[in-house]
């Protein structure tokens, strides 16, 4: 059983124009399914085309009807605010202008794992995997250091020919062949 959600021209007129400002993508979509509704969709399409589940369209509705367009906003998250995280936000940049091996570090490159280390020796206790979302929320990018031995050694390039020939050669040694 779908009714009709109903809205008059003015809740119509100022939904749209939310809609057009917002740049939450979970107020586009919730102002968007009460426009949808009122257009008669029910509650199943509304669901599949937002790709969200019948239930959230059903809430939707309802605190549009109680609240309005407030009803639809999106609202701070409940619960202690985070303490080590903006701390953290604040270091990476400032951390990352400087040489790892500043910090003790022999590769010439910073690595998450080392920059939640040095985070550490700085006073903000934080996993790498926060570190990752934090580098990520700045916006700069990261990419798994590639390992390149370079050797004066004379004798180098015979010994990498004979390495890699050694891994070719090591998975039919292991079968027994």
């Amino acid at each position: 059983m779908s009714m009709k959600f109903k809205l008059t021209r003015n809740e119509k007129r100022n939904l749209s124009r939310f809609v057009k400002r917002t740049k939450d993508k979970m107020e586009y979509a919730r102002a968007s399914a009460i426009l949808m509704r009122s257009k008669g969709m029910k509650v199943k399409q509304v669901a599949s085309s937002l790709q969200v589940c019948m239930g959230a369209v059903f809430k939707w509705e309802r605190l549009y009807r109680r609240n309005g367009l407030d009803g639809l906003r999106s609202r701070k998250p409940p619960g202690r605010p985070a303490r080590k995280r903006p701390a953290a936000r604040r270091l990476i940049p400032m951390l990352l202008k400087r040489d790892p091996q500043a910090f003790g570090y022999l590769k010439g490159r910073w690595v998450v794992r080392d920059i939640s280390k040095a985070l550490k020796s700085e006073g903000v206790e934080i996993s790498p995997t926060q570190v990752h979302g934090i580098l990520r929320d700045l916006g700069l990018s990261y990419k798994r250091p590639k390992l390149d031995v370079v050797s004066d050694d004379p004798s180098y390039a015979r010994k990498e020919r004979e390495l890699n020939h050694y891994k070719q050669v090591a998975p039919a040694l292991a079968k027994g062949g």
